[in-house]
């Protein structure tokens, strides 16, 4: 007689080869997704896992995207390693974060939002930072960390805001004459008045800044400066041409030889003989004698004691402007402050880029199970053929013995 073989192994067989090594194979698969699951949370996902956070920043005109003083605002700024150094030191929990290397690896960036205007595209006021993971020690400290870079973005507006300068510098004042000392004054007050319009036409007459509206910092700005008193010191400045009183004496000695010179060419004049010129000469004398009846008169006003009773109506007006020049930077300062404000788009850090443990510890499982019950069935598959094998050989020795 002769033994047939039927090759192959249905699933029955399989799940019998199996279920001989149950515990082996399920103990393999758990090692498998734990092995797996630590490796992703301890190596792979700490250098992949990024947090970000939304926020809008606006202060007043910050669709012009400049700053208060002037200077052109950048998105960029926020995350400038001067800002992340000053928040790395503003809070001890960032303590152990390495600014420095973070800005080496571009580990932070920043995005702005765009929209399209009229065929340009413009900057909205939302922006985003995104940090990596292993820079933090946990997501609240990330979290934290951003929060602090937004609210440091807004403290720089208004920093900028307190730098702007109303008055006028003492020391350049006092170096100028008394013509450029009313110019200045001048412009002083046209720049505050400009100020304060421009706040109300944007808030409003009414809009209130600490314990006072806008129009009433203004209305008493109008009562400390008033334009008739620069025009009155302006008036008397040209009538009596004033020099500050270390220059008196040099001023008196000028007019004295400006008079000794027109009498000079008066007498001059009057020796021409000529009929036609001595039209123009006449006209010439009339103009000569007129000034030095000016000069006479300024040589009589530029007495000490007028010079002092001016110069301290001069300085009075500069010290009355000066006050008003700081009312409107702290009015300033603290409207950008009102008005300043930074909005989260959502309270925690939206964390990306991340492999989750458990669809890893899963799929380790799987892929445990398979290999593990790959190798049980080639264990008993192999153990089967010997079997078969020994069967053979003793059926096959039967039959010779026979």
């Amino acid at each position: 007689m002769q033994t047939e073989h039927e090759e192959g192994v249905t699933i029955g067989e399989v799940c019998r080869m199996i279920g001989r090594h149950l515990w082996k194979v399920l103990l393999a698969s758990v090692a498998l997704a734990a092995v797996l699951a630590l490796l992703v949370a301890f190596v792979v996902n700490p250098f992949k896992q990024e947090y970000s956070m939304g926020f809008y920043l606006t202060y007043p005109g910050s669709e012009t995207m400049k700053y208060p003083d002037g200077s052109s605002f950048s998105y960029r700024d926020i995350i400038s390693e001067e800002a992340l150094s000053a928040v790395q030191a503003s809070d001890e929990r960032f303590g152990s974060v390495d600014v420095g290397k973070m800005v080496r690896e571009d580990g932070i960036s920043v995005t702005a939002e765009f929209v399209a205007v009229n065929e340009n595209y413009v900057q909205t006021g939302n922006y985003t930072v995104t940090v990596q993971s292993k820079y933090f020690s946990s997501r609240d400290t990330a979290q934290a960390f951003i929060r602090s870079l937004a609210e440091a973005a807004m403290e720089n507006v208004v920093e900028r805001a307190a730098s702007i300068a109303y008055v006028i510098d003492e020391s350049v004042f006092t170096d100028v004459s008394y013509e450029d000392k009313i110019a200045l004054m001048q412009e002083q007050r046209e720049n505050i008045f400009d100020a304060y319009d421009e706040w109300i036409d944007e808030y409003r007459a009414g809009y209130m800044v600490g314990e006072k509206s806008l129009s009433a910092y203004r209305a008493e700005a109008a009562v400390a400066c008033g334009q008739g008193a620069l025009d009155d010191l302006r008036r008397e400045l040209e009538l009596n041409a004033y020099v500050p009183l270390e220059e008196r004496e040099e001023r008196i000695f000028e007019l004295q030889r400006e008079t000794v010179l027109n009498e000079e060419k008066i007498a001059a004049l009057k020796e021409i003989g000529s009929s036609s010129s001595e039209g123009a000469a006449s006209e010439m004398i009339a103009e000569l004698v007129v000034r030095n009846v000016q000069i006479e008169n300024e040589i009589s006003n530029l007495t000490e004691e007028n010079i002092t009773a001016f110069d301290a109506k001069l300085h009075e007006q500069y010290a009355a402007l000066q006050t008003a020049a700081n009312n409107l930077k702290s009015v300033t300062v603290q409207l950008y402050r009102q008005e300043t404000s930074v909005h989260f788009t959502t309270n925690r850090a939206v964390v990306s880029g991340d492999i989750g443990i458990a669809v890893v510890a899963v799929a380790g499982f799987i892929i445990g199970f398979l290999i593990a019950g790959a190798v049980a069935c080639g264990v008993e598959y192999k153990r089967s053929l010997r079997a078969q094998k020994a069967a053979s050989s003793e059926s096959d020795g039967d039959g010779e013995a026979s």
